[in-house]
C-alpha cells in the first residue's frame, strides 16, 4: 500500500509542476535571501541580480538579509521554505565550506536546488592604513616579528576568510590573532579604524585600505600588477571566491529551468554587466555553471575544504 501511495504522490508532483511553472512568477514577489549583513560583496551582487531579474520577469524581486552563524541561519531558512520558486538563496563559497567544519548542519547542502554560479574571481589581502607594511613579504616579516599579535578579521569562525588566513599562517610559518565578525562590512570598518590589521576578501573594498597582495589562484583583474601568494613563494594557501543562486530542495524542474534561463540572460545583459562592474568590481562568468554541473562543483569544493580543515584542525565549537 505504501508503495502505491508513494507512486501516486510522485505522479501528483509531476502533474502539478507544469502548472506551478506556468503560474510562476505571477503569484507573488520573489525573495532572494542573502545570509550575510548588507554592504559586502555578496549583498551587492545579489541586489544587482535582483534588479535585472525583476526587469526581465515583470515581477517584484526583493533582497532580504538574514545574517548569522556564518550564513547558516539564512541558508537554513531557504532550505525549509516552499520549493515554489519564490524564496531563493544567494550565497558565497562558504555554502560548501561550512559542512566541512560543522557537524550539526540543519540542512543538507548538496540537496538544495542548484541554479546558477554567476561569479568566480580571485581574492585580495587588504590591510589597515595604519599597518606598517605595504606588500605580502613585509606582512609575513611583520607577523614573524610579532607572533600572535597581528590581528586579522573574518566573517566568522570556520568561514572562508578564517580558513584562508589559517592557510596563510600554515604556509608561511606565522601566527596571527583571529577576530571573527558577523560579516565583511564591520571587518572593513575596523580595518579603516586601525582596530584590525588585515583580512583576505573578494573586491570591492572601501577606499583607504592598503592592497597588500593577491590571495587568489591567479592575479585579480582589478590589480593586474599585484603578485599572488604563489608568486611570492607562499604555496598551498591560494583560494578563489564564488557566488551562487540556490532554491530549496526539490524545486520543480520547470521552475528551476526557467530561473536558470532568466538569470543566465541577466548575466549576458550589457547593462547588467556594467552595473556589476561599477557596483561590485566584478564581471559575470562567460559560461556560468548551472544545475547539476554547479552541484558537482560544490561537492568537490566541499571535499577540498575538508582537506584544509582536517590539516589545520579547525572546527566550530558547538
Amino acid at each position: 500500500m505504501k508503495k502505491y501511495l508513494a507512486l501516486f504522490a510522485a505522479a501528483l508532483v509531476l502533474a502539478v509542476s507544469p502548472a506551478m511553472a506556468q503560474d510562476w512568477p505571477r503569484k507573488q514577489p520573489i525573495k532572494i535571501v542573502v545570509p550575510v549583513p548588507p554592504g559586502g560583496g555578496t549583498d551587492i551582487l545579489a541586489r544587482v541580480t535582483a534588479e535585472f531579474l525583476q526587469r526581465r520577469i515583470g515581477q517584484s524581486v526583493v533582497v532580504e538579509n538574514r545574517p548569522g552563524a556564518s550564513s547558516v541561519i539564512g541558508a537554513d531558512f531557504v532550505a525549509k521554505s516552499p520549493a515554489d520558486g519564490y524564496t531563493l538563496l544567494f550565497v558565497g563559497g562558504e555554502f560548501s565550506l561550512l559542512p566541512a567544519v560543522r557537524k550539526d548542519m540543519p540542512y543538507k547542502y548538496d540537496e538544495m536546488t542548484y541554479l546558477v554560479r554567476p561569479f568566480v574571481y580571485p581574492t585580495v589581502v587588504y590591510g589597515s592604513p595604519k599597518l606598517p607594511v605595504n606588500n605580502t613579504q613585509e606582512l609575513i616579516a611583520y607577523m614573524k616579528a610579532n607572533p600572535g599579535k597581528v590581528r586579522y578579521g573574518s566573517t566568522g569562525v570556520g568561514a572562508i576568510v578564517h580558513l584562508a588566513a589559517a592557510m596563510l599562517e600554515s604556509a608561511a610559518g606565522v601566527k596571527g590573532a583571529h577576530v571573527p565578525y558577523a560579516g565583511i562590512a564591520p571587518v572593513y570598518q575596523d580595518l579603516l579604524a586601525g582596530n584590525l590589521d588585515f583580512t583576505t576578501a573578494s573586491p570591492p573594498a572601501p577606499e583607504g585600505l592598503k592592497v597588500l597582495g593577491g590571495s587568489g589562484t591567479k592575479r585579480s583583474p582589478l590589480y593586474p600588477n599585484l603578485p599572488t601568494w604563489d608568486e611570492v613563494g607562499i604555496k598551498g594557501a591560494s583560494w578563489d571566491v564564488w557566488f551562487g543562486l540556490f532554491g530549496p530542495p526539490n524545486m520543480p524542474k520547470p521552475i528551476a529551468d526557467r530561473l536558470i534561463a532568466e538569470v543566465t540572460a541577466v548575466l549576458k545583459d550589457p547593462e547588467a554587466i556594467a552595473k556589476y562592474q561599477s557596483a561590485a568590481k566584478a564581471a559575470p562568468e562567460a559560461n556560468p555553471l548551472t544545475g547539476e554541473d554547479f552541484r558537482r562543483a560544490s561537492i568537490q569544493d566541499n571535499r577540498n575544504w575538508k582537506t584544509v580543515v582536517d590539516r589545520e584542525k579547525i572546527a566550530i565549537q558547538q
